[in-house]
């Protein structure tokens, strides 16, 4: 199985989202390539999830690919998404502690498929 950097995107993702913070744009409507708040949540845990199923705890680039497809959303558009609203600090806490949520719920199902 070949493995790749997703899971340091992942991180990335995350951290991205921190930084930020201090220069996103909520003006206006959002951009075509920038996915809803749904799609990004649940793509973000689907990707966590993935990672987490495998024995070296790292997403494949096949696992990535398999899970964006499901979602039809890019690793552009999840950026994007970051990009796009990470200025709204209010917004993006609520994101994050909605994906925490959901992936507190799912920890039992992710533990038993190690």
């Amino acid at each position: 199985m070949h493995r790749s950097s997703s899971t340091s995107w992942l991180a990335v993702l995350a951290v991205g989202a921190l930084f930020f913070g201090c220069g996103g744009s909520t003006s206006g409507p959002a951009p075509a390539e920038v996915p809803d708040r749904e799609v990004f949540i649940a793509a973000y845990i689907d990707l966590r999830v993935e990672a987490l199923t495998t024995a070296e705890g790292e997403l494949t680039d096949e696992g990535r690919a398999e899970v964006l497809a499901r979602h039809t959303v890019t690793e552009d558009q999840l950026v994007a998404f970051v990009n796009y609203h990470g200025e709204n600090i209010t917004f993006m806490r609520d994101v994050w502690n909605d994906v925490e949520l959901r992936l507190d719920a799912q920890r039992p199902s992710v533990e038993e498929g190690r």
